[in-house]
């Protein structure tokens, strides 16, 4: 099993709405590759974690990095996993600017998703992504 990390910028300000209606289409792409993962977004940055067949993750991620909604789109880490973090999510997802008060996520709802530390330090960019995911549960 293959997994790829990624952050990136919205081209523009998406509301609640557009972000949601991008969400389905992503779920539903995801499903019939047979792509798991979760989104993180917060105040128009994205973090992504996509896991799946190694070939098709790969043309999933040059499909986004050509998508003009994103910008800035940066690699942080890729490898292969022996199982999926996320195998109950063709895309989980969190709006990291509704976490606040959360106690458990106050650590990580202040950090920036464009933070050079998802980049120096991979293991904390996993570890981050892996969080979310027990909010989703």
């Amino acid at each position: 099993m293959y997994y790829l990390i990624y952050v990136s910028s919205a081209t523009l300000a998406l509301p609640t709405e557009a972000l949601l209606q991008m969400l389905d289409q992503a779920r539903s792409k995801n499903e019939k590759l047979g792509v798991t993962g979760m989104l993180l977004y917060k105040g128009g940055n994205f973090m992504q974690m996509l896991e799946g067949e190694k070939e098709i993750v790969v043309e999933l991620f040059d499909t986004i990095r050509r998508d003009i909604r994103h910008h800035n789109v940066i690699q942080i880490k890729v490898g292969e996993i022996e199982s999926r973090s996320f195998p109950n999510w063709s895309m989980g997802f969190t709006d990291m600017d509704t976490c606040e008060g959360l106690p458990k996520f106050d650590g990580y709802v202040q950090e920036s998703l464009l933070d050079r530390k998802f980049r120096d330090d991979a293991k904390f960019a996993v570890q981050f992504m892996l969080t979310f995911n027990e909010l989703n549960h």
